[in-house]
């Protein structure tokens, strides 16, 4: 009976596969129909084929399985959508647009690697520093072994998009395991529904991007984790590979991704309850070698970055940070005019508070929908980012404040380390990016998982207790997106009111006060019922 449903599971992926491939030779612009088919049908075959192993391991549930085939055709559907779409209804001036990339990066370092493959050169070329548009050369690598080997005779940037489709269905099983082993089965299915949809990660996934591949690689090494704290000797070998992916395609965030995973293990109700014994004492101080080392090792690879050369190791940090913060701010007062018109109301001296708050709620919800200039699909695609990230961050801040309010939740140090992290990464790309609506929500989209986690579980905390400090906080962000639509519409639009930046400030802080101590004082007068204990696992 396994072999006749094995043989039905084959033969079903093979004519998927076969059908797809021809799809894509038809849609792609090489002008070579043959050898087209091939080069996809390979590919789509090693991904379909990885894929079902991944899902043999892994052993996840149906509902599970199809968010991830349903992440997978959404990420590759878009990103063929996109390079289809942009040459005629994108901004003519982008050369990007043009080609059919919706990020610059993308349109580079994808041009770049199909050189790189076609030149003969060895593909360690692309850690040598010699390619701008990568400066740690894995992702460069990656496309440019991908060209060279399956489509050497034409540049198909369709074959990348079938890459980071498949990386994405890796990280949505591996999630969905992960996930199940801290909560239950609704609150594992809404962190992997919004794994899979959150726009900003469908985006990057849909493009040339290494983020399409560093947000998975996060959740393949949080399985690895929950692996090895189930004594199962395999998730070293998942911690291993997919750290060795994370280090070569984007060493920042593999370091980070690792700092979060110490803390988490840390944090383990199971590591709690054994750290006096001797050997996790060890362990704990092995730990910070390692990381200490990583340290010192990303940051040997930063000091070849044209913006901080000469530095050493260990400062490096500071000195990029620094760097970053002086050009985005800089750049973030020529581009912007509510920036100006804040900054000339508070003073130079909070500049850094007016990036900070900038950066956070970029895109600028407001800005998207009142823009009379954005083309209609760039504006289709900024409202639905702007749209992801406000709905999400609403979530990000009402779960920060429930980690600490939720005593009886067994991983509340967990989720408050998470909730800590998420918000220190945010303000930190918000810092270094504020000025860009396009690389500060990158940056910050990398701990995706652990923001996703967080928002699950909170949604769930909530609805559970009937909590109104949720539609509070919602009230406020209405209000906040409300107010400052109106300033945007009237700097647009001739005929409406425009009201003064500062006046306009001040009324939605003073209508949100109002909210939230209201809200404080209505629960101080009615207070609520005690709630069960939350355990759940």
């Amino acid at each position: 009976m396994k072999k006749i449903q094995l043989k039905k599971e084959f033969w079903v992926i093979l004519l998927v596969v076969i059908v797809f491939a021809i799809l894509l030779a038809f849609l792609d612009s090489s002008g070579h129909w043959l050898q087209s088919w091939f080069a996809y049908l390979i590919m789509l075959g090693l991904g379909a084929c990885s894929i079902y192993w991944v899902w043999k391991v892994v052993k996840v549930s149906p509902k599970v399985t199809t968010v991830a085939i349903i992440s997978f055709s959404l990420r590759l559907s878009a990103g063929i959508a996109l390079a289809l779409l942009l040459p005629t209804l994108g901004y003519q001036t982008s050369p990007e647009h043009r080609s059919g990339y919706v990020y610059t990066d993308a349109f580079f370092r994808d041009g770049q690697a199909w050189d790189l493959a076609t030149s003969g050169k060895p593909l360690s070329q692309a850690f040598s520093g010699q390619y701008s548009y990568d400066q740690y050369g894995g992702m460069l690598a990656l496309s440019a072994l991908i060209y060279r080997f399956f489509s050497p005779d034409a540049h198909r940037p369709f074959l990348i998009l079938i890459l980071s489709a498949t990386f994405s269905a890796w990280g949505i099983l591996c999630l969905g395991k992960a996930t199940r082993t801290w909560f239950d089965e609704k609150t594992t299915l809404l962190a992997i529904w919004l794994f899979a949809l959150y726009p900003e990660s469908v985006l990057l996934g849909s493009s040339q991007m290494r983020e399409a591949i560093v947000i998975p690689l996060t959740a393949i090494s949080f399985y690895g984790l929950t692996e090895i704290q189930g004594k199962r000797w395999t998730g070293w070998l998942w911690l291993i590979l997919s750290s060795i992916f994370l280090f070569s395609v984007q060493p920042l965030a593999g370091f980070i991704s690792f700092i979060v995973l110490f803390g988490i293990w840390l944090l383990d109700p199971a590591t709690l309850n054994t750290s006096k014994q001797r050997k996790t004492i060890m362990v704990f101080f092995l730990l910070v070698a390692v990381l200490f080392v990583t340290m010192l090792l990303v940051g040997s690879i930063l000091t070849n970055l044209p913006s901080v050369q000469g530095n050493k190791a260990l400062s490096i940090f500071i000195s990029w940070f620094q760097y970053n913060f002086s050009y985005q701010s800089y750049l973030l007062e020529r581009s912007s005019g509510i920036f100006q018109s804040i900054l000339d109301s508070m003073g130079q001296q909070w500049r850094w508070l007016i990036v900070l708050v900038y950066g956070i709620a970029q895109p600028v919800l407001p800005a998207i929908v009142g823009d009379p200039d954005a083309v209609w699909i760039m504006r289709f695609i900024g409202f639905l980012r702007a749209a992801g990230w406000y709905a999400l961050a609403l979530f990000l801040v009402y779960g920060t404040l429930g980690a600490f309010r939720s005593r009886s939740e067994t991983r509340r140090l967990q989720l408050i380390w998470i909730s800590i992290i998420s918000w220190a990464w945010i303000m930190v790309a918000a810092l270094t990016a504020g000025a860009d609506q396009w690389d500060n929500p990158r940056y910050r989209v990398i701990l995706l998982l652990w923001q996703v986690i967080l928002a699950a579980w909170a949604w769930e905390w909530a609805r559970s207790r009937k909590d109104a400090w949720l539609w509070r906080w919602l009230a406020v962000e209405v209000v906040f997106v409300g107010m400052f639509t109106q300033w945007y519409l009237g700097r647009y639009y001739p005929g409406i009111i425009h009201f003064d930046i500062k006046i306009m400030t001040i009324a939605t802080l003073l209508v949100c006060g109002m909210i939230l101590i209201g809200g404080a004082i209505w629960d101080k007068k009615h207070p609520a019922r005690p709630q069960p204990p939350d355990n759940r696992l």
